[in-house]
């Protein structure tokens, strides 16, 4: 069997099988689950583990920490995707789907990012630059962040009311809000640009 859940076989006799509707009860995002079932090649035997999307979650995180900053680094500009994360990217798939070594590409790519941008050697072109190359393997890879406008209102609108109870220096409030929000799966971060919630 190409496919084991958890180090078993997958039988429903066993009862050891997920449908989508269990794994997103269970706190768990399109996404991750997507990145998971990526992250193995084709031919090979895949255990799907909880253990497994855990550690999707993690580097989707790191991912998105970068993109993040390379967003707030590239500001207004706007630019073509640079060709070598695409090439090296499209180089690795190329190779009868070699799917892992696309990810090293995509992890080394991340890597020097940060290297760049925490020594003030990426302008904010090449940061711009960057983030249209990253948008197309997102695509290619159906692997894309929910924006603002996909945040269920209620949570934005607890998001606003942290926000004016902080302006107010009602910090009890929200403290208790923030709580709230981190109960319901999701973190306030504070940036540059204003208050943002970010998925757990």
């Amino acid at each position: 069997s190409h496919l084991l859940v958890e180090g078993k076989k997958m039988s429903k006799s066993l009862g050891n099988y997920f449908t989508l509707r269990d794994l997103l009860a269970q706190g768990f995002v399109g996404r991750e689950i997507r990145y998971s079932l990526l992250s193995s090649h084709y031919r090979e035997q895949f255990n799907f583990t909880k253990e497994g999307l855990n550690g999707a979650r993690q580097s989707l995180a790191r991912v998105d920490e970068c993109v993040s900053k390379l967003t707030e680094a590239a500001g207004n500009a706007v630019a073509q995707a640079s060709s070598g994360l695409l090439s090296e990217f499209t180089t690795a798939l190329d190779g009868d789907l070699n799917v892992a070594a696309g990810w090293g590409v995509i992890f080394d790519w991340v890597r020097e990012s940060n290297r760049a941008m925490a020594s003030g050697q990426m302008t904010p072109v090449q940061a711009a630059s960057a983030l249209a190359a990253w948008g197309g393997i997102e695509g290619i890879l159906g692997l894309a962040r929910k924006t603002e406008a996909e945040i269920p209102s209620e949570l934005l609108a607890l998001l606003n009311e942290r926000n004016a109870a902080r302006k107010a220096r009602d910090f009890k409030r929200a403290d208790a809000i923030r709580d709230q929000l981190k109960a319901l799966g999701w973190v306030i971060e504070d940036t540059p640009k204003g208050a943002r919630l970010k998925k757990i």
